[in-house]
């Protein structure tokens, strides 16, 4: 029976705010699509932001460990920062493979060496479109299933404008050159995505609602009745995918419309893990 590990990236007022809105937190949200996906696995949840913070289990007592997004910004170098880059050296030391969504995989960027910084062209907001599989992203088993050009949920202001010294882009669009990457360190191997493939469109709606008046002042929204239809016609179609007048209104597609394929990355992350251990199980 694998035994997952989901780290939460916010502090507890990000917390908060998010379960506020949304009713659970986002590592309660992430838990929840890993035991969808992998109904025989057991998925722990750990928020190593808080100075008081302890792992449920020893590291290597996982198979797994998946990093949530976060409104954190790693580059102000923030005590809840600081202790979760600390903790992916340390996953990174022992080997334990990893999955992160948007600040999952600025985490491991900036663990294992690399650069992030706030994006000059702007925050990316409810999708990042037209993602391109790099000739590299084409081949690698974390995009099986996916088209060579996508969309996908997303919402961030900060990149990853250096990766590691052994980082790999396996995709990238007109407001990220990293989208999404491998990246080894130590004995370990980090699978990330700057989008949000575990975020529903009811999470995109959330989001949207929870950053509010900011949205409108950077020019997304002509105000807020406008930023509320957007969000309601978003959580309308998490509820009745058959709305073909949402989605052709919304310019969405089954890219992000089906579960299966939104969810893609995450789905193949949790097929390599078995791979990994079925490997194991034959040469230990």
């Amino acid at each position: 029976m694998p035994r997952l590990l989901v780290l939460e990236g916010n502090s507890l007022a990000g917390r908060r705010r998010w379960a506020e809105i949304a009713g659970l937190t986002p590592s309660e949200s992430y838990a929840d699509v890993l035991r969808a996906l992998a109904p025989e696995a057991v998925v722990d949840i750990a928020t190593p932001a808080d100075a008081d913070a302890r792992l449920p289990q020893p590291i290597d007592a996982y198979h797994g460990i998946v990093i949530t997004g976060s409104a954190l910004n790693i580059y102000q170098r923030e005590p809840e920062a600081l202790r979760q880059i600390e903790l992916v050296r340390t996953i990174f030391a022992q080997g334990v493979p990893m999955f992160g969504s948007c600040w999952g995989l600025q985490l491991a960027t900036v663990a294992a060496g690399g650069e992030v910084s706030l994006n000059p062209a702007g925050r990316e907001v409810g999708f990042a479109r037209k993602i391109a599989l790099t000739e590299a992203g084409r081949a690698h088993p974390m995009h099986a299933a996916r088209s060579v050009v996508f969309d996908a949920p997303a919402i961030h202001s900060d990149i990853v404008t250096t990766l590691p010294p052994d980082g790999t882009v396996t995709a990238c669009n007109a407001m990220s050159e990293v989208q999404a990457a491998e990246i080894r360190s130590g004995r370990g191997r980090f699978w990330g995505v700057q989008y949000h493939p575990e975020f529903s469109l009811q999470d995109v709606a959330c989001v949207i609602r929870l950053i509010g008046q900011p949205l409108v002042d950077e020019g997304f929204f002509a105000d807020l009745a406008e930023l509320e239809r957007y969000a309601a016609d978003l959580a309308t179609l998490h509820h009745d995918r058959a709305r073909g007048d949402l989605l052709w209104r919304l310019g969405l597609d089954q890219d992000v419309a089906d579960d299966a394929l939104r969810q893609a990355e995450i789905g193949n992350w949790l097929a390599s893990l078995d791979h990994r251990q079925a490997a194991t199980s034959r040469t230990g």
